[in-house]
């Protein structure tokens, strides 16, 4: 039976709608980036595939975050450690915690001690890092670095998704102040990347665990964890709560997990790399010990980065063994170390740090304002967590009820979770919501002189905290100047950090984040001055903390009420039938938006949290609360008995002048040599794969000529002249190669590859030729026999029981014979030649006599198919008459 032509259409529609769809999300994968300051882990979610982690080129999970510079050749993960090894100064590492750091902070010192073959020097500009890299005019900042390692991340989420992209989500450690994240930002900038937002790394690990547990969140009681993260620089604890929450949908509200970070305490140097650096030196101390040499091994570079590579390896082995040997070869002065290790001597080695892992937790719940009985289990994550010690220290120190967390990927937990953000974020994925709220960990202030009245009087300074300690964020806030009616200024940076010790302050940089000028605050003002029913409400401050924890001045403004006329009743009807209308074209996430106020209503009024020493705040603050949350524009009626006069709001945008106090990156023409520098570092390395690609086809292909030439199959398809004309090309590429080829480049490569190629071709296709003949032949024959057995049938059948004519029986007829005549004869000539001559029975032409049978039987056999044969009338038989008379003998 034939398909319908409706089905047919149908099919074909449907089809067209996939293949649009499927057009339609090409080109919308998107990327997290976990960049670690050792390991660096690339997640991503592309159409049709979940979750899941980019490998890269060794088709690993993760890749050490070090980069090597030897010889003109840039080198990423093992690779570049491996240089680093022979040459430690060429191989940076652990350079993510310079990000956003003066020349002379603490863990630049810090820095400098435990890499000291590094060349640092500030930057003459900004004062920054800058890694002077050997005896070359190079120089490298960490912002550039860590672009370096976004890009070479990107290559591995495009090699994983098949195609380009472009934007991601990085998570970064909780304790990055504005410098840092600023400096990552820049960072992806220089790569070309795109950043959704800058998530923290125990937010996205929370996140990670929370998607795949919603069902065991509820409405009324929060559920409690503690999230402990010991990485390879520091440590993070959080404290975070799920619960389920009524969406603010007018139009279809639905329950929607929400994490919040209540609690954050960590410590900067807790980790995996104190741990290595100790035991590094122990090993030293111990090779020196054995008196195998007069040299001192701890001022052998080479010979340390070779004991800082076996340290690493020992820390991870003796997490899981009682004790190992730590064995290098050729340490220094060609002796070999071997030394037995045992986990006792590492803990009492890291017993200080050991001591300290408590802490981090301890602080994260006295900051949540829970105890451990409220939790409901400590989830470790990081790869320090693995240590033994680290785990009996938090079971014996916390006391907690429940056993360890161990369920979550120590490792990619992090990655997972922001990738889960990313395609929340991107346009091109709908997931299942999942609100996220983090927390303020250095709270933010604003300072500013009381306007001076006595200019005989020092002015008084007042401090209003504007983003208090783990305060909720995204969250916008306002702050009020009420008396200031002249241009002024005011500086906006940390606040109180009563529960940070002073080198961790110090570790912050600049406490001072930026100086705002206001300009033409005085003729904002005249404008309104004299004028009746104009009543001004004081300049406003409009801060916003973003996703990304960025501090955001939004804008700033005179806000100033006037009682006007009212409309006529036909007006206001009209303009609120616009108003309706226009919000029928928004989406209900824009219509909330707009009923919402500028700003959130805070947890905590700012006012509340002011030191007690600072002045009055009525004379230069309004209170940010929830007396001042009405639309702005909005009409306010004044009474009954006035109902013909109304107060609306006129904003007047008032100039803003901001400079930046903390280490900004690179701003400019600066920016835009940083720009071009990683784009030349991407040429050469394009340059160099290619020329390893072309390097790598012609010497495969003079290996692979030269083996197939000794196979008879392809001896007997050359001649003896081409036989030796290849051969003899053999060796002249092979000699060119030895002399000066590996010098080439990628376009001479491949010009002497299609030299060899074009003289070799040939005996390759009459070999193809020779070796598939049999099978085509073969398959031709079937179909000429099964064509015959076919015609046969047909020939001993009427017409009238066919659905065939008779030309269509003599053409099929005829096809035939002519194929079968053809086929006998070129075979008869092919016998007849040797194989080095090409031949004159080609597949080719098989291929196209073996198509027309095929296709003159296709046609047959719908045909067929399709025919219904009619049905024949059976002649009626005539009864004969039954003779009931019988004659009896």
């Amino acid at each position: 039976m034939g398909i319908p032509f409706w089905k047919c259409v149908t099919a074909l529609t449907m089809f067209l709608v996939l293949s649009l769809h499927i057009a339609n999300v090409h080109g919308l994968a998107v990327m997290s980036v976990d960049i670690g300051s050792e390991w660096m882990k690339v997640a991503i979610v592309s159409p049709g595939v979940p979750m899941e982690i980019a490998l890269n080129k060794e088709s690993k999970r993760k890749t050490p975050t070090a980069i090597a510079f030897r010889n003109g050749e840039r080198t990423f993960g093992e690779d570049a450690l491996t240089v680093g090894v022979r040459f430690p100064s060429n191989c940076y590492i652990y350079f993510l915690d310079l990000l956003g750091k003066k020349i002379d902070n603490p863990i630049v010192d810090l820095y400098k001690k435990r890499f000291p073959y590094y060349n640092i020097i500030p930057d003459p500009k900004r004062n920054t890092v800058l890694f002077k890299h050997g005896e070359s005019d190079d120089y490298f900042s960490p912002e550039e670095l860590v672009a370096m390692m976004l890009e070479k991340a990107r290559e591995f989420a495009q090699d994983s998704a098949g195609q380009a992209i472009n934007e991601a989500v990085i998570s970064v450690p909780g304790y990055f102040g504005q410098a840092e994240r600023t400096a990552m930002l820049k960072a992806a900038e220089i790569a070309g990347i795109k950043v959704l937002q800058l998530i923290n790394s125990y937010t996205a690990a929370a996140l990670n665990y929370g998607i795949f547990r919603t069902k065991s969140f509820n409405e009324t009681t929060p559920m409690y964890m503690m999230f402990y993260d010991m990485g390879a620089y520091g440590t993070q604890v959080s404290v975070v709560s799920y619960q389920l929450i009524k969406s603010k949908d007018r139009i279809a509200p639905e329950l929607q997990p929400h994490l919040a970070v209540l609690g954050v305490g960590y410590e900067r140097n807790l980790g995996g790399l104190e741990m290595q650096l100790r035991l590094r030196d122990y090993l030293a101390a111990k090779f020196n010990n054995l008196k195998l040499t007069p040299n001192d091994v701890t001022k052998n570079t080479r010979s340390m980065a070779k004991l800082f590579k076996e340290a690493g390896r020992l820390k991870n082995v003796l997490s899981a063994n009682t004790e190992h040997f730590a064995q290098i070869e050729g340490l220094i002065d060609e002796k070999d170390m071997r030394i037995k290790v045992t986990r006792e001597e590492l803990e009492e080695l890291c017993k200080d740090l050991f001591d300290k892992v408590v802490l981090p937790a301890k602080r994260a719940l006295e900051a949540s304002g829970l105890t451990i009985e409220l939790i409901e289990q400590v989830m470790l994550s990081g790869a320090g967590t693995r240590v033994p010690r680290v785990q009996d220290r938090l079971v014996k120190d916390l006391k907690s009820n429940q056993p360890l967390g161990r369920s979550l990927n120590t490792d990619e937990a992090s990655a997972l979770g922001a990738a889960y953000k990313a395609a929340d974020l991107s346009n091109g994925f709908k997931v299942k919501a999942f609100i996220t709220k983090d927390a303020t960990l250095f709270p933010i202030q604003v300072t500013f002189d009381k306007e001076v009245i006595d200019e005989n009087k020092a002015a008084k300074q007042v401090k209003r905290i504007l983003f208090g300690h783990m305060n909720p964020y995204p969250q916008r806030k306002i702050i009020t100047f009420n008396k200031h009616q002249q241009d002024f200024d005011f500086t906006v940076g940390y606040a109180e950090l009563g529960h940070l010790d002073e080198n961790e302050i110090k570790c912050l940089g600049s406490l001072s984040l930026s100086n705002i000028k206001l300009n033409g605050v005085r003729d904002a003002y005249s404008k309104y001055q004299g004028q009746e029913g104009a009543d001004t409400k004081g300049i406003k401050a409009h801060f916003a903390m973003d996703d990304s924890g960025l501090l955001v001045l939004q804008n700033v403004e005179l806000l100033v009420e006037k009682t006007v006329t009212a409309d006529t009743e036909e007006e206001s009807t009209l303009s609120k039938i616009g108003n309706t209308i226009s919000n029928l074209f928004k989406g209900p996430e824009e219509v909330l938006k707009e009923e919402k106020p500028v700003h959130e209503a805070p947890e905590e009024d700012p006012i509340s949290q002011a030191p007690n020493n600072t002045t009055n705040n009525t004379d230069t603050f309004d209170q940010t609360n929830s007396t001042e949350q009405v639309k702005l524009n909005d009409t306010i009626p004044i009474s009954d008995s006035k109902k013909n006069l109304k107060v609306v709001t006129v904003k007047e945008t008032i100039d803003v002048n901001h400079e930046y106090l903390f280490v900004l990156p690179a701003q400019d023409d600066d920016l835009q040599s940083s720009i071009n520098k990683i784009a030349g570092l991407k040429e050469i390395d394009l340059a160099k794969s290619r020329k390893e690609t072309s390097l790598n086809n012609l010497e495969t292909a003079i290996i692979e000529t030269r083996e197939k030439l000794e196979q008879p199959d392809y001896s007997s398809s050359a001649t003896e002249i081409e036989t030796r004309s290849i051969l003899d090309k053999c060796s002249e590429i092979s000699d060119w190669l030895e002399d000066d080829g590996f010098g080439a480049e990628a376009e001479v490569l491949d010009s002497k590859f299609d030299d060899l190629k074009k003289i070799v071709l040939p005996v390759w296709e009459r070999t193809f030729e020779h070796a598939e003949r049999p099978s085509r032949l073969e398959a031709l024959n079937s179909a000429l026999n099964n064509s015959n057995s076919f015609l046969e049938k047909i020939k001993n059948t009427t017409l009238d029981d066919t659905p065939f004519t008779q030309v269509e029986i003599d053409t099929l007829d005829k096809l035939i014979s002519e194929i079968t005549s053809w086929k006998d004869k070129q075979v008869e000539e092919q016998e007849k030649l040797p194989k080095s001559v090409d031949p004159v029975l080609t597949i080719q032409t098989i291929a196209i006599k073996h198509s027309s049978i095929e296709r003159e039987m296709r046609y047959l056999m719908t045909k067929f198919t399709s025919w219904k044969p009619k049905k024949k009338e059976e002649p009626k038989v005539k009864e004969e008459k039954r003779d009931d008379t019988h004659t009896e003998l």
